[in-house]
């Protein structure tokens, strides 16, 4: 039989040990999330109402011209704009489709193209869809964008994963990107992860505001390796009211075919400048026409090579130097609407000449 003093003892043991066990356990520290984890959380719970899956039908013929037409199914992403259905993302998402549907996470509304703009990969889609899930998405200023910001992408990617988000930086801005034959200019490039089905989504700056839509990958495996593309938003705020009212968008253009200039063809032509762009033509009752630019009056032989000379040599639009033809799109696409007037300046002989130029809108090519 224990003595009634050593089971004081023990008693008092046990009682100071589970004190301690149980100090120990409630002064545990618990794990708290870091400021830049609540920010990430603030904007995914702030954005991804807006951030919309489209899913996509279209048929491709078979070789057997016996059998039908069989169905393939695409994904991407999009992003509510206004309360009245509207919703932007890629044309490459929505292009060819015979039926469009969008996904506000499980509820799903079918949606139709309203207007595109095909050179910049824009699309705007309009689905009746109950008020409470359309819910707009703030719009950055793209143009105060700067390298090394925080940039965050929203989508769906691979089209199964539901809302899905990823953070990086913006790891450079204006880039042209070559893609299949055609040019997208003044891109934002960023490491943030973008894959297949994230097209169309939004890129997000730390306030939750978009500042681009993704677009494209630079990839050889198909999955994101840190080299991704936006459109800008500021580019599709441009192009939003004209695909909307009137379901296309018309390009500005000058209306002159040119040649690049470098050094050799300088010194072969006997050209005044290194550098410039040689008006070969001018398009008649175009832009560059209209306000006196001229285009070549004869040809120079050159090896095997003719070359229209005696055009004006473009050097720069509105005081901004041009050296190649990408220059001079991406100033006029970027900066210019239909009608706006640019101050053209080109050598004409030994002179420098500057015309004010009315800008016309581009010929379809269907035209």
């Amino acid at each position: 039989m224990m003595d009634k003093k050593l089971k004081n003892k023990l008693f008092t043991a046990l009682l100071i040990t589970g004190t301690i066990i149980f100090q120990s356990t409630i002064c545990q520290p618990v794990y708290a999330l870091k400021s830049y984890e609540l920010d990430m959380i603030r904007i995914y719970k702030q954005v991804s109402p807006s951030v919309v899956s489209v899913l996509t039908v279209s048929y491709e013929n078979n070789e057997d011209a016996f059998m039908d037409p069989s169905p393939k199914q695409g994904a991407g992403s999009g992003v509510v704009i206004d309360k009245s259905g509207y919703i932007l993302t890629n044309n490459h998402v929505v292009e060819g489709a015979s039926k469009i549907d969008v996904a506000f996470g499980k509820k799903i509304y079918s949606a139709r193209v309203i207007g595109v703009a095909p050179d910049n990969d824009l699309a705007i889609l309009k689905v009746n869809a109950p008020a409470n899930l359309l819910v707009p998405a703030k719009l950055a200023d793209s143009s105060k964008l700067q390298v090394g910001q925080t940039a965050i992408a929203i989508g769906n990617p691979f089209g199964i994963l539901g809302r899905t988000v990823t953070a990086g930086i913006v790891s450079a801005l204006n880039r042209d990107v070559k893609i299949q034959g055609n040019i997208y200019r003044g891109m934002i490039q960023t490491d943030a992860s973008i894959n297949g089905g994230n097209s169309g989504g939004p890129l997000v700056n730390t306030d939750g505001q978009v500042i681009g839509i993704n677009t494209l990958i630079f990839s050889q495996t198909g999955g994101s390796v840190g080299i991704g593309f936006s459109i800008p938003i500021n580019v599709a705020k441009k192009f939003i009211p004209s695909m909307i009212s009137k379901g296309r968008v018309t390009y500005p253009a000058l209306g002159v075919s040119v040649l690049t200039i470098n050094n050799e063809l300088a010194i072969d032509l006997s050209l005044p400048t290194r550098e410039g762009l040689l008006v070969l033509s001018a398009m008649p009752g175009g832009a560059a026409q209209k306000s006196g630019i001229k285009g070549a009056n004869k040809i120079a032989i050159i090896g095997n090579a003719k070359i229209p000379v005696g055009g004006d040599i473009i050097v720069s639009l509105d005081g901004e130097k041009v050296t190649t033809l990408q220059d001079l799109s991406s100033y006029i696409e970027t900066n210019k609407d239909v009608g706006s007037n640019i101050i053209v300046s080109v050598i004409r002989g030994r002179k420098v000449i500057n015309f004010k130029v009315k800008l016309q809108a581009r010929p379809s090519p269907k035209n």
